[in-house]
């Protein structure tokens, strides 16, 4: 008995230092708070700026625009020490699309991150992109991992890129009335319905010069004034001359090595360096300077849905400003998805080089095609 009680002494002590810890850390107000809710995104603290504030605004709302923005004490104070906008940004991203009720609230002394998940690559890309935070603060994660059935399906829906007004107030929501809409066809659809019906040729796509009311011209007889060489003799085609016209020539398509990212995140896979390095230094060197390049994120048969859509985009987009900073002009970049059968998703982002085909001599610097005389 002696032996065992200052065990369980030292473990008590443990587990009171950690609760009193948790506790202080729970009831002290946060620096800055931002909370994924069924209700809609919470955000708490302060900031420095609107200009700040209505950035974070506007980000989480392209990232979540099914979800309304929420003001719970979120304040402008000047003298706010804020970190990195890009690094801040790139954390709730990853919060959002990964996680189920995420949150992220920022202390003098800690950080907490909390939420659901069902995948192991979310925490180690919310850790990745914890580590600027993380300075004389202590990690305290609340993250729980469960399984595929037991998280709540996501119904993500992408942002069309417009913004409907400044979010700096965080509580912008349509009242009661302004969201009711009446059953059945709206009064303001129902003369353009009646102009469509009127003359079924807007359908069709064929001019029409009838007016609304006004009838339909009379069939006329058009004389036969054309026909010759009744009895079933034919005039014999006059003769003519077939000039041999060369094939158009095609552009070049030149593949480069793919860029490959995690699976489900848009967060580079390991040993990636010497790809990017090659994909650079081709595009910087002639031949493939200075021609279009095509950036292809590759979206698999089982993301066909918002989400799927929303990670080749996001994948797309870093693809370029990855190359945009190792001096690649933005210019020339187009970002095209392509399909793939396979169920997997391999987080493969293809790059193509567009080189234009050559120029056509102009006529008379080579010798005349052969021309063919049919009688």
């Amino acid at each position: 008995m002696t032996f065992r009680t200052p065990i369980f002494a030292l473990i008590f002590q443990l587990l009171l230092f950690s609760g009193s810890a948790w506790l202080s850390a729970s009831d002290e107000e946060p620096l800055f708070e931002v909370r994924f809710t069924r209700d809609g995104v919470a955000f708490a603290g302060s900031v420095d700026t609107e200009e700040n504030a209505l950035i974070l605004a506007e980000s989480v709302k392209a990232i979540r625009p099914d979800l309304k923005i929420l003001n719970r004490g979120l304040k402008i104070d000047a003298g706010t020490s804020m970190p990195s906008l890009s690094d801040l940004k790139s954390l709730l991203a990853e919060l959002g699309i990964a996680t189920h009720e995420g949150r992220f609230s920022l202390y003098e002394n800690s950080l907490i991150i909390g939420g659901m998940t069902d995948s192991r690559i979310t925490l180690t890309a919310l850790r990745i992109r914890l580590e600027p935070f993380l300075e004389n603060r202590r990690l305290i994660n609340r993250l729980c991992i469960v399984s595929n059935d037991d998280m709540p399906k996501l119904t993500v829906r992408l942002s069309s890129g417009e913004t409907s007004g400044p979010l700096l107030d965080f509580d912008v929501a349509p009242t009661a009335a302004e969201a009711f809409e009446p059953p059945g066809l709206s009064l303001a659809n129902l003369f353009p319905m009646i102009l469509t019906l009127s003359d079924l040729s807007r359908l069709t796509g064929n001019p029409s010069n009838a007016g609304i009311g006004s009838a339909s011209p009379p069939l006329q007889a058009v004389p036969l004034t054309q026909i010759r060489n009744i009895g079933g003799r034919k005039t014999l085609p006059a003769p003519g001359v077939l000039r041999a016209i060369p094939a158009e020539p095609q552009p070049t398509l030149v593949p480069l090595p793919s860029i490959a990212y995690t699976r489900s995140s848009f967060l580079l896979q390991a040993n990636q360096e010497s790809s990017i390095d090659s994909v650079v230094k081709q595009l910087s060197t002639p031949p493939l300077s200075g021609h279009p390049i095509f950036i292809r994120p590759v979206i698999s048969a089982s993301q066909s849905g918002a989400f799927g859509d929303y990670l080749v985009e996001k994948r797309g987009e870093a693809t370029k400003e990855l190359l945009s900073s190792r001096g690649i002009s933005t210019s020339l970049m187009t970002i095209e998805t392509v399909e793939d059968q396979s169920n997997a998703d391999s987080g493969e982002v293809r790059i193509i080089v567009k080189i234009p085909p050559p120029a056509l001599k102009e006529e008379g610097t080579t010798e005349a095609p052969a021309t063919l005389i049919v009688e």
